[in-house]
């Protein structure tokens, strides 16, 4: 008898000790999550810092260097008017001189929609009436590298209030982008889908840090091409103000830093990774 209750008093310790274990287990799991939350914070916060500090400096230059920009251009205007075009020489050199100019001040003006200055103008507009409209734009160029287009659109699809040119930006941008990883051909699938978001996760949640809030009807565009993806190592770099892969062809490494700006002032989210296969895959939800 007196085994049997020495028996059974270990047993209550062990599963007293079991139960501690497994609780002890489930606090150090949560001082993990929190910890891996806390730095994910605190690395969100330092990035949001970081692109303050750029936008105001950018902001800054861009103002400091548009008006000797302008009166450069109207002096090259000038002696393109007065000087002789029979010095093909002196012609070609003013062609260059305007150009480059010219491309300067885009470079300005996309510092400065990067620092948003310019003010807002919403308006109601349907998601598939923005992409046919940032298609036109890039017709030319579609055709010339023979890349052909699918298109899903989801019937009954919500309107957006929404910047008509910045967003029309935002698509010329990644369509141009698409464009330029298929040289030799290739097809861009764009998918238009709407839902109400019931789970956590992608920027939905119940804290105040979240973009949406669960319950928010989204609209959710997705653009794929099937070129060669982006290399892992720079995918967490892509949208770093000035970081661009295309120097050799005068890439200003401003335009998906532009991008994923005038994607944050609509409240907006935008990802991007690669492919199961090949390509790349840009997602971006509004809320409708």
């Amino acid at each position: 008898y007196r085994v049997q209750e020495r028996t059974e008093e270990l047993s209550d310790i062990n599963k007293d000790l079991y139960k501690e274990i497994e609780e002890r287990k489930k606090t150090e799991e949560a001082l993990k999550t929190a910890y891996k939350e806390l730095k994910l914070a605190q690395s969100q916060l330092v990035y949001t810092e970081k692109m303050d500090m750029v936008g105001r400096m950018a902001s800054g230059v861009a103002h400091e260097v548009k008006n000797p920009l302008a009166i450069l251009l109207q002096c090259v205007e000038y002696l393109q008017r007065n000087v002789s075009s029979q010095n093909e020489k002196v012609a070609m050199t003013l062609k260059f001189m305007a150009e480059s100019v010219k491309r300067a001040d885009n470079i300005i003006k996309g510092m400065l929609d990067f620092s948003s200055i310019s003010e807002m103008e919403l308006v109601n507009q349907k998601p598939e009436v923005i992409v046919e409209n940032s298609l036109l734009f890039v017709k030319h160029e579609l055709d010339k590298h023979h890349v052909s287009v699918v298109k899903e659109f989801a019937p009954l699809l919500p309107e957006l209030k929404v910047d008509k040119n910045r967003m029309e930006q935002v698509f010329l941008n990644i369509f141009m982008n698409a464009v330029d990883a298929m040289p030799e051909g290739g097809t861009l699938s764009i998918r238009i889908t709407n839902r109400i978001l019931d789970r956590v996760g992608n920027g939905a949640g119940r804290r105040g840090a979240d973009v949406f809030k669960i319950g928010d009807r989204v609209v959710c565009f997705e653009i794929e091409d099937t070129g060669s993806g982006i290399p892992g190592e720079l995918l967490e770099k892509i949208f770093d103000p000035f970081f661009t892969t295309k120097h050799e062809r005068g890439g200003t490494g401003l335009g998906l830093s532009i991008i994923k700006n005038i994607v944050e002032i609509h409240h907006g989210r935008i990802t991007v990774k690669n492919g199961i296969q090949r390509g790349t895959i840009v997602t971006l939800i509004f809320r409708a």
